[in-house]
């Protein structure tokens, strides 16, 4: 028995692959950090618990400041590990397994495939030719003060593809979002006095959420959203804490 005051660490087992703490080391969950966007998202849940009665006001004041507090996605998952809810974690763990899977030796991942319009214009303005946000190993997000087209089309391959409108001013009236099949993540940022239609998005191991109005204050634009998740997270929503914090600052 040795007489060092300090624990060895785990040896792999051959047979059984890496350690648990060499495992734990490379888990996105508790080497990514965390973001206000994610830290909004949380925010919300925890809302929409205290609106069912799961959560009190005590309980929601609490878990709302260890949600502020947060640094990486474990700290969300324990907040929310007694809701019915899917924990924040399990978006970048699902990139972390498709990269695996992908990027593994003699694996390909199929180039997106532009569509049939090459007119040399500006990409969204045709159904055949729309602005394509496409994640794959990361995000991509079209947020601030943009001119958005009339056509978008988000692919959450593993990654977040987010729209955010918020500080949006357009003429458009309404807005065509396809969104393809993926593991990651399609988010819709809208302000109070728009809509958004997802009558038509399907999913089939995914999940689709929205906490906004299906339609928009008058003059104002509706986004219409169709397609299919497939094992991606949709959610349509307004702006979140700090984002309002943003905001009201100018």
């Amino acid at each position: 028995m040795s007489d060092s005051p300090f624990t060895p660490a785990p040896t792999p087992d051959p047979e059984r692959g890496a350690s648990a703490d060499d495992a734990a080391a490379h888990d996105p969950a508790r080497t990514l950090r965390i973001g206000h966007a994610e830290r909004d998202e949380v925010i919300e849940i925890l809302r929409d618990a205290a609106a069912e009665g799961r959560i009190d006001t005590e309980e929601l004041t609490e878990r709302i400041e260890r949600t502020v507090n947060a640094k990486f996605y474990v700290d969300l998952d324990a907040v929310v590990a007694d809701l019915p809810v899917p924990p924040p974690s399990s978006a970048v763990r699902k990139q972390q397994e498709f990269r695996a899977v992908h990027q593994a030796p003699g694996a390909s991942l199929q180039p997106y495939a532009a569509g049939p319009l090459a007119t040399g214009d500006e990409p969204g303005h045709h159904p055949a030719d729309p602005l394509v946000l496409r994640a794959t190993w990361e995000n991509e997000k079209r947020t601030g003060r943009w001119n958005p087209p009339p056509f978008i089309r988000l692919e959450p391959v593993a990654a977040t593809a987010e729209i955010n409108f918020l500080e949006v001013t357009t003429p458009l009236r309404e807005i065509d979002v396809e969104v393809t099949s993926g593991m990651g993540m399609a988010t819709i940022v809208v302000p109070e006095t728009w809509g958004v239609n997802i009558d038509r998005l399907s999913s089939s191991w995914g999940t689709v959420k929205s906490k906004v109005s299906a339609v928009p204050q008058d003059g104002y634009p509706l986004v219409r959203v169709h397609g299919s998740v497939g094992m991606a997270t949709f959610t349509a929503r307004g702006a979140g804490y700090f984002e309002r914090k943003r905001l009201e600052k100018g």
